[in-house]
């Protein structure tokens, strides 16, 4: 039992054909562009990369997100882990941290993008530690909380493909109505700034900047809280 739980928790979910896939392919577009740069003297910048990156990143977290559960169900496995010693916190906090350990690899993988890019191409110059930092704090909370949406989806709907499908377009539909509702006064206008889904991709996939401290704590502050729902849910919904 300790060794198939090993396999769900560390191989299942970092060492995967799907990650090595995705991390390709999110690697392949930064790189395009980088090759891009400089064509009939029009030169993208770093922001140019980091958007096309993120916007890559993103269709890509939400798949690995819904996955990491979502094959569970798929399996029948998620009934073994429920019989197994391991809480239903324990199950989610494991994981999660996979998937932030996939998230920092996402991040590195642009980050040695940007270094080449500044150090070999030399079309731009920027503040690369001032963009590495940014980088690894974005990848990190939004890969949270679009991971703890992702697997709360995958509980209520049991398929991965619905759940995918829910989640990107879902946070979609969640981004214009929140500015909907932003648009009907000053005070809706102050409530929606402590909705992620107000500022969260915009953001995320802009290249132009990062998350300020207000959006960071944020988007900290709703992981934590489904974080802390999230067991009593998986306890009643884990099964197949």
């Amino acid at each position: 039992m300790k060794n198939k739980l090993r396999t769900v928790f560390l191989k299942q979910e970092c060492m995967t054909r799907s990650v090595f896939i995705c991390l390709g392919l999110v690697a392949l577009i930064g790189a395009i562009v980088i090759l891009c740069d400089g064509y009939k003297g029009a030169y993208l910048g770093p922001s140019a990369i980091i958007a096309s990156y993120s916007f890559i990143v993103d269709i890509v977290f939400a798949y690995l997100a819904v996955s990491s559960l979502g094959r569970e169900f798929q399996n029948r496995t998620i009934n073994m882990i429920r019989v197994s010693s391991l809480s239903g916190r324990e199950v989610i906090l494991r994981k999660l941290l996979s998937f932030l350990v996939l998230s920092i690899v996402a991040a590195t993988i642009l980050v040695l993008e940007l270094a080449f890019y500044k150090y070999s191409v030399q079309h731009v110059d920027f503040p690369l530690w001032d963009y590495i930092r940014g980088i690894y704090i974005d990848f990190l909370l939004y890969g949270a909380f679009i991971y703890m949406i992702s697997s709360l989806l995958v509980l209520f709907v049991k398929n991965t493909l619905t759940a995918f499908v829910t989640a990107y377009f879902g946070v979609t539909g969640m981004t214009f109505f929140t500015l909907y509702l932003a648009s009907l006064g000053d005070t809706m206008t102050k409530l929606m700034t402590y909705v992620p889904f107000s500022f969260m991709r915009a953001v995320f996939t802009s290249g132009q900047g990062f998350f300020n401290l207000r959006e960071a704590f944020v988007l900290f502050v709703w992981t934590l809280v489904l974080l802390l729902f999230m067991p009593t849910i998986y306890e009643k919904r884990a099964f197949v």
